[in-house]
């Protein structure tokens, strides 16, 4: 009785360690495979990084137009305007500004 309680214990730690060590090798092959692929990543895109500045893409752009620029400095002046404070039914209230 003693001994094949002590042969099916050792039967099911070889299998466990069969498994583990199944498990260690699956487990390696898979960061291979992904240090591979991240390695090309890098690569091609260090290769479009390149393509797109040796082209010179911002050169055929045309110069902005004033207006647009005139347009958005008094837009961005707007944001930056202090809110009216306002009463408690919704009205605007006078502020009174300190001389």
């Amino acid at each position: 009785m003693l001994e094949q309680i002590a042969l099916e214990t050792a039967s099911i730690l070889i299998l466990c360690a069969f498994i583990f060590s199944s498990q260690l090798y699956i487990t390696k092959i898979l960061l291979k495979n992904v240090n591979a692929r991240i390695t090309q990543l890098d690569s091609n895109l260090a290769e479009a990084i390149k393509n797109v500045i040796d082209s010179k893409i911002g050169e055929n752009f045309d110069a902005p137009n004033p207006l647009v620029g005139i347009i958005g400095e008094i837009l961005k002046n707007n944001l930056n305007k202090p809110d009216i404070p306002r009463s408690g039914d919704g009205k605007f209230t006078i502020v009174e500004e300190i001389k």
